[in-house]
C-alpha cells in the first residue's frame, strides 16, 4: 500500500519536470528552426521528453487509484471487525 502512495507521487513529480523541460526543449528547436541551426535532434528529444512525461504522469494516476482503493478496502474491513 505505501508502495503505490510513493510511486504515485515520485511518478507526479518527475512527470511534471518531464514535461516542463520537453517543452523547454520545444522551445530552443523551435528558435533553432527560426535560425536556421540544427534543431531535428532537440525536436526529437523534447518528443520523447514529453510523450515520456505523459505516459508516467497516467501511470502515477494509476497508482494513486490503487492506493485509494486498498485504503478503501482496509476501511471496510476494520469497519466489519468492529461490527462482530
Amino acid at each position: 500500500m505505501e508502495r503505490d502512495k510513493v510511486l504515485w507521487l515520485t511518478k507526479g513529480v518527475v512527470s511534471l519536470l518531464l514535461v516542463g523541460a520537453g517543452l523547454c526543449v520545444f522551445g530552443e528547436a523551435l528558435l533553432q528552426k527560426m535560425q536556421e541551426g540544427r534543431w531535428f535532434g532537440l525536436g526529437t528529444l523534447s518528443l520523447v521528453m514529453i510523450n515520456f512525461g505523459l505516459c508516467m504522469m497516467f501511470d502515477s494516476h494509476n497508482h494513486q487509484i490503487q492506493y485509494q482503493l486498498q485504503q478503501q478496502f482496509q476501511q471496510t474491513e476494520a469497519q466489519k471487525k468492529q461490527d462482530n
